[in-house]
Order: C-alpha cells, then structure tokens, then sequence
C-alpha cells in the first residue's frame, strides 16, 4: 500500500523563531517538523481513543496503542513505525480486564502493564494474563493513611519497575479533574504517605457550576508524572508548577509569569450559573483565556516543553487559536517562550530528539514531529 511506502518519507519545513525571550534568555531556537505514517499491519486502530491512552515504554523503543473495542493492545516499534505484535486480552473472566473504560495505561520494564479503571488497577503481563488487582479502599496500608472523607484515584504514575505508586487523593474519584494531594504507595514494601498540594486543590477555583435539578460542572485538570526522584503536578488554569522530591522529602512550588502568559487564568467568568444558556457563556469566556499544557522531558536535551494556548476573536469575528511553547531546564527553570507555536497539545512525548503528536489521517494513525534546536547563543 502506498501509505506503507510513506513509512519513512520525511517532509522537513525549517521555521525561524523570533519568539519573545525570556528576560536575559540567551537561548537560540529553531525547528524542523516532518510526519510518519504507522504500518497498521492491515489492523483496526481505534485511533481517536487509542491516542489519549497510548504510552512509551521506559526504554522509549516502542509504543504501546490500546484499541479499546478489541481490547487489544499493538506494540509499535519506534525505529520503523511499524506495529510489531499485538496482546489480545479478554474483557471478563478469570484473566479479564473488565468492560469500563480506562483511566490510563502503563507499562513497566518487564513489558508488565497496569490497566487502571473506575473499579481499580489490574496488573497485566504481555500474554494477557491477569498478575494482581490493586483497589486502595481495601489495602489497609493505603486507605488507612488517605484523609477522612476523601479517596485515592486509581489514574497516576508508575516508576520504570512497577513498584512504585504516585496518585492523587480527593473527594471524587476518576479522571483528571480534582484533587487535594499526593498519594505515594510503594508497592513493595506495602507502605503509603500523602501529601497536601495546594497547587492541585486550587483547580476548584476556575470550576464552573451549573446550580439547577441535576448540577452540572465545568472544570480544568491537573498533569501528574514520576520522572526519576521527582514528581511534578501542574494544573490547567495555573502557570506554575508543583514538585515534589522524593529524595529530599520535599514540596516546592515553581510560578511564572511573562508577557506572553500571565500567572493564571485570569477567570473573568462567573462561577456559578442557573442556566444552560449562562453556563454555555460562561465556558466561551474561560476558554479566550489561557489553557497551560502538560510538561513533557526530553531526555537527550535535558528540557521540559509546554504547549499552552488561548483564543481571541479576529476582525472578522472569527475565533483564533494561539499556541504559545514554553521551554524549561532540567530544574524547571523558564528558559524560553515562543509564540505562534505549533499546536503540540494533548498526549504527546519525546523520542531520540523528536517530540511526536499523534493524529488521525482518514482513520489510520500518523505521526506528526517536531525537531528542536537549542542553542546557546
């Protein structure tokens, strides 16, 4: 088939960035993109769901892409974009992974995957077969720690083994969208510490509420992940950042402000509606303000980058997106920003160099690449 010819046909488009520095930047930045098509293998990839779910192995060799209908998960190599085995796996039974849909997916050194969903985290090996179920309600080592009233989520990080735990815990559970604080459950030693974060609990101030017969709510979400010794928690609405090192047994928070993204939101919407109509305003406002993306490592350059976007309308009462790049080092010190940025939101990661964004092209995946260039001038 002639999109698997296209497999690894390349089309560069070099861009100059004039994007505003930061203060005393001495940073130089350019990039190339160019899109890669993945060899199917002739197989059904429910591509939409499969791209919120998909996950990079700890070695950064493969990706791992769920088909949520065939509960199926395709291993593709990264060298070739080509999908290299498949793990089928049973949705009941004594092996099963169950029927609701996943929160996230993870998978370990051992290609050992964790399968997490409203009724808890099942442990997977790569032939499909069940290894452990984990529910914290009924772990004494976890629910005994969790603060009164509130519950720990079944959705957060692992570390490259499986064996260690960070989550969120909070009045609700499921999704991405509210939270008090860490949970941190080694999985090993059976053990468990939580931590109030008052960067995550803040989401509850930019939450829409529709105050009628059956209450509805607008909200933002919040981004967690276990790199190394760190765990790092930002938030939608909030130009900032929460770390929490592991090593040293401390929380700290990291906050930014430039003339291109201020703090936060500023949050010119009410919070409190009575009316379908109003709450359908009051979501059109919040969204011309600010939304900061998830930060995502680049191993090789040592960098975390951000896509954060915003909307206005134009003079011919059109509305325009406007995405803004956001590049940190290592200790999330801001180093760079760039504006009118490629849109690299949602569930994107960096392999040998290359920050990829998977799309849908006419129900097959592709990806589309960016290639930084970092220089110090």
């Amino acid at each position: 088939m002639m999109r698997r010819l296209l497999a690894l046909i390349f089309l560069p488009l070099i861009f100059s960035c004039e994007g505003k520095k930061v203060e005393q930047s001495q940073i130089e930045f350019s990039y190339t993109t160019d899109t890669v098509w993945v060899d199917s293998k002739d197989l059904l990839l429910t591509v939409d769901a499969g791209l919120r779910t998909m996950i990079l192995a700890p070695d950064d060799r493969y990706l791992f892409f769920y088909n949520a209908i065939e509960k199926r998960l395709d291993k593709i190599n990264l060298n070739t974009y080509k999908i290299e085995r498949s793990i089928q796996f049973a949705p009941d039974g004594p092996n099963g992974i169950g029927s609701l849909s996943l929160f996230d997916l993870h998978v370990t050194n051992q290609e050992d995957f964790y399968f997490s969903s409203f009724d808890g985290i099942r442990k997977m090996d790569s032939t499909g077969n069940l290894l452990k179920i984990y529910n914290w309600d009924v772990e004494e080592f976890v629910s005994k720690n969790i603060p009164d009233k509130t519950i720990a989520s079944f959705s957060g990080d692992y570390d490259s083994e499986g064996n260690f735990f960070a989550g969120v815990y909070g009045v609700s559970r499921g999704g991405r969208s509210s939270g008090e604080g860490l949970v941190l459950i080694d999985l090993i030693q059976r053990t468990s510490k939580t931590l109030e974060v008052p960067l995550l609990k803040s989401l509850e101030d930019f939450k829409i509420v529709l105050e009628a017969e059956t209450n509805m709510t607008n909200g933002d979400e919040f981004h967690l992940q276990l790199i190394d010794d760190r765990v790092l928690i930002s938030i939608s609405p909030v130009n900032a950042i929460a770390i929490y090192d592991l090593k040293k047994d401390s929380l700290y928070q990291k906050s930014y402000a430039t003339n291109l993204l201020p703090a936060a939101k500023p949050g010119n919407f009410p919070r409190k509606v009575n009316s379908l109509e109003a709450m359908e305003e009051a979501v059109k406002t919040k969204y011309y303000e600010p939304t900061y993306g998830k930060f995502t490592y680049d191993p090789i350059s040592k960098t975390f980058f951000r896509f954060s976007y915003y909307q206005k309308e134009t003079s011919a009462g059109t509305n325009e997106q406007t995405v803004v790049l956001s590049i940190f080092d290592q200790e999330l010190n801001l180093i760079y920003e760039l504006d009118k940025a490629p849109n690299f939101t949602g569930n994107v990661f960096f392999r040998d160099g290359y920050l990829h964004k998977g799309i849908n092209q006419n129900d097959e995946l592709s990806f589309v690449r960016l290639k930084p260039n970092l220089n110090d001038e």
